[in-house]
């Protein structure tokens, strides 16, 4: 089986992201498969913004659809504890910061991404709020203080690059939004249709094996 590169751009606040988290589960249990994920920071800088009701009329709809297509829930947590209060801070910077810090310390970038997502969806955590970072790289077994210190470190010296890197990757995917996903082996790069594969993460393993056996 040849070695291979799964690049996943994502954004940590994109819902369909969220809704695809079982095609990347099951990408994980391919052996050689690297997965690079790559945050395009949907709601970085100026275009980070606090909960209001225009946000939820937004996401909402698009929440049902996910559900309906992917089965990935959005619990009461999330509604009652981010959707329903306008001091919330959507800013995609931070969690993005928080997986490249946990793929620096150990290479559990795509870990602590899931966590983000399952901390944010189901469990209604702020996932912006540095506390709430603090916290979850915890409950993941990283030393907080040595974790936010590296954390501070890629947020200055590393995020922006890697923000433009991941929309320079979107633009030559020619994807036409994100989640995206391209398969590379021996620097040859395959777009995997979303869209195909979301409510068959099992089938998105297997065509990614065949690909790898080839």
């Amino acid at each position: 089986m040849s070695a291979a590169t799964l690049h996943y751009v994502y954004d940590p606040f994109c819902g369909w992201c969220y809704g695809a988290a079982p095609m990347i589960t099951a990408a994980t249990q391919i052996p050689g498969l690297e997965i690079q994920a790559h945050g395009v920071g949907m709601l970085s800088g100026d275009k980070s913004k606090f909960v209001s009701g225009e946000w939820r009329d937004f996401v909402r709809p698009h929440e049902a659809r996910i559900t309906a297509f992917s089965k990935q829930t959005f619990a009461d947590a999330y509604v009652q504890g981010v959707l329903d209060h306008e001091n919330v801070y959507l800013d995609s910077s931070p969690p993005i910061a928080a997986m490249m810090t946990a793929q620096q310390l150990s290479g559990r970038g795509i870990e602590m991404l899931k966590r983000l997502q399952v901390a944010y969806y189901q469990e209604g955590r702020a996932i912006a709020d540095r506390g709430v970072i603090a916290d979850i790289a915890g409950e993941l077994g990283f030393e907080s203080d040595t974790f936010m210190a590296a954390f501070d470190s890629v947020t200055a010296e590393s995020l922006q690059d890697h923000l433009e890197r991941s929309n320079g990757m979107l633009e030559a995917l020619n994807a036409r939004g994100f989640p995206a996903f391209a398969l590379e082996i021996d620097g040859e790069m395959e777009v995997l249709a979303m869209g195909h594969y979301l409510s068959r993460p099992t089938l998105f393993k297997t065509d990614i094996e065949s690909r790898l056996a080839k």
